[in-house]
């Protein structure tokens, strides 16, 4: 399939559903480890040399933002193989089956080919982000603050560019949920300052006011001090009440291996 990131057979996993071989209670392994090794390259290419630090810090944020991966992963094979099987269940209509295979094809390329770039997009800037924070936190010590810094061009968002220039301590509960990324395809980071004097509290009370609700409650976090790329609060973490003890392990799905 053209863009696909990886080799899979989608036309096998087509009838894999329609045989009832695979449904969200048993779901594909192979295309779920794929996703899963394809969005991880995202946090080795954002956590750069500090995937071979033996740094307990780096090491535990490597293991952390790996396992979200593989959680992230099973959930998102868990949501297409729902919507598919939901098309593909008026497969019984000679006439339009044809249309039916089309579309459930459809959905798995939007999953993979156009979600699934985005999704890695953000796995490189968030585990560059938290790769950061991780400094932040071992350098506090020779630094005054920190400081919000967005490129600012006609592609700035209008979450970015009021939070440009905020300067603000490092354990300043601000960065808890303003930390980039903020949104996706965000270009913001977060440096350090010194000689410099700190926002005034009014005005980052007012800039949180007006970005925080233009924000996705998924960006709502510190991928470094909270160890993820994916928020739970993704959609893909919603599945269905019959799912969720199941999806606490994983939907029975392979663990992440050790780093």
């Amino acid at each position: 399939m053209e863009g696909l990131p990886f080799e899979y057979d989608v036309a096998a996993l087509i009838t894999a559903i329609l045989e009832g071989y695979i449904s969200t209670d048993n779901l594909p392994r192979g295309l779920y480890l794929k996703i899963a090794e394809h969005l991880n390259k995202g946090v080795d290419e954002g956590l750069g040399d500090i995937v071979r630090s033996n740094y307990a810090p780096d090491k535990l944020l490597q293991a952390e933002m790996r396992n979200n991966i593989y959680m992230f992963s099973g959930a998102k094979t868990y949501q297409q193989v729902r919507d598919m099987s939901m098309i593909l269940a008026g497969g019984a209509d000679i006439a339009t089956f044809k249309q039916v295979r089309e579309a459930a094809t459809k959905v798995f390329k939007t999953y993979n080919v156009t979600y699934l770039q985005t999704e890695y997009d953000t796995a490189i800037g968030m585990a560059q982000n938290a790769r950061k924070w991780n400094d932040f936190e071992r350098d506090k010590a020779n630094f005054d603050l920190l400081e919000y810094d967005a490129v600012m061009d006609s592609n700035t968002s209008d979450i970015c560019r009021p939070l440009d220039g905020i300067r603000l301590p490092v354990d300043h509960p601000f960065w808890n949920t303003h930390s980039p990324l903020n949104h996706f395809n965000c270009r913001c980071f977060l440096r350090k300052v010194i000689d410099k004097m700190p926002t005034n509290e009014k005005k980052v009370q007012a800039v949180s006011e007006k970005v925080t609700p233009k924000m996705q409650d998924i960006f709502k976090m510190n991928p470094g001090k909270d160890k993820i790329v994916f928020s739970e609060k993704h959609p893909y973490f919603d599945v269905a009440p019959k799912d969720r003890e199941r999806q606490k392990d994983n939907f029975g799905l392979p663990k992440p291996p050790k780093p």
